[in-house]
Protein backbone atom coordinates (compact mmCIF):
# COMPACT_ATOMS: atom_id res chain seq x y z
CA UNK A 1 0.00 0.00 0.00
CA UNK A 2 2.60 2.51 -1.08
CA UNK A 3 0.29 5.40 -1.97
CA UNK A 4 -1.51 5.45 1.37
CA UNK A 5 1.85 5.97 3.06
CA UNK A 6 2.43 8.98 0.80
CA UNK A 7 -0.99 10.33 1.78
CA UNK A 8 -0.12 10.08 5.46
CA UNK A 9 3.24 11.72 4.91
CA UNK A 10 2.01 14.60 2.71
CA UNK A 11 -1.49 15.07 4.21
CA UNK A 12 -2.90 16.52 0.96
CA UNK A 13 -5.79 18.96 0.97
CA UNK A 14 -8.64 17.61 -1.16
CA UNK A 15 -11.19 20.19 -2.32
CA UNK A 16 -14.72 18.85 -2.72
CA UNK A 17 -17.65 20.33 -4.59
CA UNK A 18 -19.74 17.88 -2.69
CA UNK A 19 -23.06 16.12 -2.53
CA UNK A 20 -24.67 17.75 0.51
CA UNK A 21 -26.27 14.46 1.55
CA UNK A 22 -22.91 12.79 2.14
CA UNK A 23 -20.45 15.55 3.04
CA UNK A 24 -19.64 14.20 6.49
CA UNK A 25 -18.88 10.72 5.19
CA UNK A 26 -16.72 12.17 2.41
CA UNK A 27 -14.82 14.34 4.89
CA UNK A 28 -14.35 11.38 7.21
CA UNK A 29 -12.91 9.03 4.59
CA UNK A 30 -10.36 11.64 3.48
CA UNK A 31 -9.38 12.39 7.06
CA UNK A 32 -9.19 8.76 8.22
CA UNK A 33 -6.60 7.86 5.58
CA UNK A 34 -4.51 10.92 6.39
CA UNK A 35 -5.73 13.62 4.02
CA UNK A 36 -7.33 16.97 4.74
CA UNK A 37 -10.90 17.52 3.46
CA UNK A 38 -12.38 20.86 2.49
CA UNK A 39 -15.78 21.69 0.98
CA UNK A 40 -16.90 24.89 -0.73
CA UNK A 41 -19.76 26.34 -2.77
CA UNK A 42 -18.23 29.84 -2.98
CA UNK A 43 -16.80 30.82 -6.34
CA UNK A 44 -14.97 33.81 -4.88
CA UNK A 45 -12.62 31.56 -2.93
CA UNK A 46 -11.94 28.95 -5.61
CA UNK A 47 -8.69 30.50 -6.88
CA UNK A 48 -7.26 30.65 -3.37
CA UNK A 49 -8.38 27.14 -2.46
CA UNK A 50 -7.10 25.50 -5.64
CA UNK A 51 -3.68 26.98 -5.00
CA UNK A 52 -3.41 25.01 -1.75
CA UNK A 53 -5.44 21.94 -2.72
CA UNK A 54 -3.80 18.88 -4.27
CA UNK A 55 -6.94 17.46 -5.94
CA UNK A 56 -10.49 18.44 -6.87
CA UNK A 57 -13.49 16.12 -6.50
CA UNK A 58 -16.73 17.19 -8.22
CA UNK A 59 -19.84 15.30 -7.10
CA UNK A 60 -23.11 16.25 -8.82
CA UNK A 61 -25.36 14.45 -6.33
CA UNK A 62 -27.26 17.55 -5.24
CA UNK A 63 -27.60 19.92 -8.18
CA UNK A 64 -28.98 23.40 -8.70
CA UNK A 65 -28.73 25.79 -11.63
CA UNK A 66 -25.90 27.80 -10.08
CA UNK A 67 -23.50 24.89 -9.66
CA UNK A 68 -22.39 24.34 -13.27
CA UNK A 69 -20.40 27.61 -13.42
CA UNK A 70 -18.80 26.65 -10.09
CA UNK A 71 -17.83 23.23 -11.44
CA UNK A 72 -16.39 24.75 -14.60
CA UNK A 73 -14.42 27.45 -12.82
CA UNK A 74 -12.97 25.01 -10.29
CA UNK A 75 -12.13 22.49 -13.00
CA UNK A 76 -10.38 25.06 -15.16
CA UNK A 77 -8.30 26.22 -12.20
CA UNK A 78 -7.32 22.64 -11.40
CA UNK A 79 -6.40 22.03 -15.03
CA UNK A 80 -4.25 25.16 -15.14
CA UNK A 81 -2.45 24.09 -11.97
CA UNK A 82 -2.06 20.49 -13.21
CA UNK A 83 -4.03 19.04 -10.32
CA UNK A 84 -6.24 15.97 -10.76
CA UNK A 85 -9.97 16.36 -11.28
CA UNK A 86 -12.22 13.51 -10.16
CA UNK A 87 -15.85 13.43 -11.29
CA UNK A 88 -18.66 11.53 -9.57
CA UNK A 89 -21.50 11.80 -12.13
CA UNK A 90 -24.40 10.87 -9.85
CA UNK A 91 -27.46 9.74 -11.87
CA UNK A 92 -25.97 11.15 -15.08
CA UNK A 93 -28.41 9.01 -17.07
CA UNK A 94 -31.20 11.44 -16.14
CA UNK A 95 -31.58 14.11 -18.88
CA UNK A 96 -30.86 17.26 -16.86
CA UNK A 97 -27.84 15.72 -15.18
CA UNK A 98 -26.60 14.46 -18.52
CA UNK A 99 -26.78 17.99 -19.89
CA UNK A 100 -24.75 19.27 -16.94
CA UNK A 101 -22.02 16.66 -17.39
CA UNK A 102 -21.92 17.15 -21.17
CA UNK A 103 -21.44 20.89 -20.68
CA UNK A 104 -18.81 20.29 -18.02
CA UNK A 105 -16.75 17.92 -20.15
CA UNK A 106 -16.68 20.46 -22.98
CA UNK A 107 -14.99 22.97 -20.68
CA UNK A 108 -12.60 20.98 -18.49
CA UNK A 109 -10.32 17.95 -18.50
CA UNK A 110 -11.49 15.28 -16.06
CA UNK A 111 -8.78 12.82 -15.04
CA UNK A 112 -10.85 10.17 -13.25
CA UNK A 113 -14.55 9.30 -13.40
CA UNK A 114 -16.09 7.03 -10.74
CA UNK A 115 -19.62 5.72 -11.12
CA UNK A 116 -21.87 2.68 -11.14
CA UNK A 117 -22.50 0.52 -14.21
CA UNK A 118 -25.39 2.63 -15.50
CA UNK A 119 -23.48 5.90 -15.05
CA UNK A 120 -20.32 4.59 -16.72
CA UNK A 121 -22.27 3.15 -19.65
CA UNK A 122 -23.61 6.65 -20.33
CA UNK A 123 -20.08 7.84 -21.15
CA UNK A 124 -19.78 5.03 -23.70
CA UNK A 125 -23.16 5.92 -25.25
CA UNK A 126 -24.51 2.62 -24.00
CA UNK A 127 -27.48 1.84 -21.77
CA UNK A 128 -27.41 -0.20 -18.58
CA UNK A 129 -30.53 -0.40 -16.43
CA UNK A 130 -30.55 2.06 -13.55
CA UNK A 131 -32.83 3.98 -11.20
CA UNK A 132 -31.64 7.28 -9.79
CA UNK A 133 -28.34 6.70 -8.01
CA UNK A 134 -28.52 2.90 -8.35
CA UNK A 135 -27.50 0.59 -11.16
CA UNK A 136 -30.04 -2.20 -11.58
CA UNK A 137 -27.71 -4.28 -13.72
CA UNK A 138 -24.16 -4.42 -12.38
CA UNK A 139 -22.87 -6.22 -15.43
CA UNK A 140 -19.18 -6.96 -15.80
CA UNK A 141 -18.65 -5.53 -19.26
CA UNK A 142 -15.02 -4.66 -19.83
CA UNK A 143 -15.71 -3.36 -23.35
CA UNK A 144 -18.06 -0.65 -22.05
CA UNK A 145 -15.59 0.49 -19.41
CA UNK A 146 -12.73 0.58 -21.92
CA UNK A 147 -14.90 2.49 -24.40
CA UNK A 148 -15.87 5.02 -21.73
CA UNK A 149 -12.20 5.57 -20.94
CA UNK A 150 -11.33 6.02 -24.60
CA UNK A 151 -14.22 8.39 -25.30
CA UNK A 152 -13.54 10.61 -22.28
CA UNK A 153 -9.77 10.35 -22.05
CA UNK A 154 -10.27 9.73 -18.33
CA UNK A 155 -9.49 6.80 -16.09
CA UNK A 156 -12.78 5.03 -15.41
CA UNK A 157 -13.70 3.38 -12.13
CA UNK A 158 -16.92 1.38 -12.31
CA UNK A 159 -17.86 0.36 -8.79
CA UNK A 160 -20.19 -2.51 -7.97
CA UNK A 161 -20.06 -6.16 -6.90
CA UNK A 162 -16.99 -6.34 -9.13
CA UNK A 163 -15.07 -3.09 -9.53
CA UNK A 164 -13.56 -2.34 -12.94
CA UNK A 165 -10.80 0.23 -13.46
CA UNK A 166 -9.77 1.14 -17.02
CA UNK A 167 -7.39 3.58 -18.66
CA UNK A 168 -8.40 2.88 -22.26
CA UNK A 169 -5.76 0.19 -22.70
CA UNK A 170 -6.30 -2.18 -19.81
CA UNK A 171 -8.92 -3.17 -17.24
CA UNK A 172 -8.26 -4.20 -13.65
CA UNK A 173 -10.91 -6.21 -11.78
CA UNK A 174 -11.41 -6.09 -8.03
CA UNK A 175 -13.77 -8.77 -6.77
CA UNK A 176 -13.76 -8.07 -3.03
CA UNK A 177 -17.22 -6.79 -2.10
CA UNK A 178 -19.82 -6.45 0.64
CA UNK A 179 -23.56 -5.99 0.07
CA UNK A 180 -23.48 -3.46 2.92
CA UNK A 181 -21.93 -0.91 0.55
CA UNK A 182 -25.20 -0.61 -1.35
CA UNK A 183 -27.38 -0.35 1.76
CA UNK A 184 -25.38 2.58 3.15
CA UNK A 185 -26.00 5.73 1.11
CA UNK A 186 -22.81 7.57 0.26
CA UNK A 187 -20.27 4.77 -0.03
CA UNK A 188 -19.80 5.56 -3.72
CA UNK A 189 -19.16 9.19 -2.82
CA UNK A 190 -16.65 8.00 -0.22
CA UNK A 191 -14.82 5.96 -2.83
CA UNK A 192 -14.64 8.92 -5.21
CA UNK A 193 -13.14 11.02 -2.42
CA UNK A 194 -10.66 8.28 -1.54
CA UNK A 195 -9.57 8.06 -5.17
CA UNK A 196 -9.16 11.83 -5.16
CA UNK A 197 -7.01 11.64 -2.05
CA UNK A 198 -4.73 9.00 -3.52
CA UNK A 199 -4.42 10.83 -6.85
CA UNK A 200 -3.47 13.98 -4.91
CA UNK A 201 -0.10 12.43 -4.05
CA UNK A 202 0.59 10.22 -7.08
CA UNK A 203 1.36 11.24 -10.65
CA UNK A 204 0.14 7.79 -11.73
CA UNK A 205 -3.62 8.31 -11.56
CA UNK A 206 -4.37 4.79 -12.76
CA UNK A 207 -2.32 3.27 -9.95
CA UNK A 208 -3.96 5.66 -7.48
CA UNK A 209 -7.44 4.63 -8.66
CA UNK A 210 -6.62 0.94 -8.46
CA UNK A 211 -5.02 1.12 -5.00
CA UNK A 212 -7.79 3.29 -3.55
CA UNK A 213 -10.53 1.06 -4.95
CA UNK A 214 -8.83 -2.10 -3.75
CA UNK A 215 -8.31 -0.66 -0.27
CA UNK A 216 -11.93 0.45 -0.06
CA UNK A 217 -13.27 -2.92 -1.23
CA UNK A 218 -11.09 -4.95 1.12
CA UNK A 219 -11.87 -2.64 4.04
CA UNK A 220 -15.58 -3.11 3.34
CA UNK A 221 -15.27 -6.89 3.44
CA UNK A 222 -13.39 -6.70 6.72
CA UNK A 223 -15.84 -4.18 8.20
CA UNK A 224 -18.84 -6.36 7.30
CA UNK A 225 -17.25 -9.25 9.17
CA UNK A 226 -16.55 -7.07 12.20
CA UNK A 227 -20.17 -5.90 12.47
CA UNK A 228 -21.52 -9.35 11.65
CA UNK A 229 -23.38 -7.99 8.60
CA UNK A 230 -25.31 -5.40 10.65
CA UNK A 231 -25.65 -2.46 8.23
CA UNK A 232 -26.14 0.39 10.71
CA UNK A 233 -22.68 -0.19 12.19
CA UNK A 234 -20.93 -0.68 8.87
CA UNK A 235 -19.67 2.84 8.14
CA UNK A 236 -17.95 3.22 11.51
CA UNK A 237 -16.22 -0.14 11.08
CA UNK A 238 -15.27 0.76 7.50
CA UNK A 239 -13.65 4.00 8.65
CA UNK A 240 -11.77 2.14 11.39
CA UNK A 241 -10.45 -0.32 8.81
CA UNK A 242 -9.31 2.49 6.53
CA UNK A 243 -7.62 4.22 9.47
CA UNK A 244 -5.76 1.04 10.39
CA UNK A 245 -4.74 0.16 6.81
CA UNK A 246 -1.07 -0.03 5.94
Amino acid sequence: MGIINQVREKQPLVLNLANTVTQQRVADVISYVGGSPLMTTASNELAELMQIASALVINIGTLNDELLPLYIEAGKLANQLNKPVILDPVAVTLPYRGEIVTALLKEIKVNIIRGNAAEIAWFANQTVAGKGIDALDNQINEAIVLDAAQKTGAIIVQSGPTDLIADGQQVIKITAHSDLFKINVGTGDMLSALIGTFSAVSADYFAAAVEATELFANSGVKAAQIVEQKPANFINALLDCLYEAN
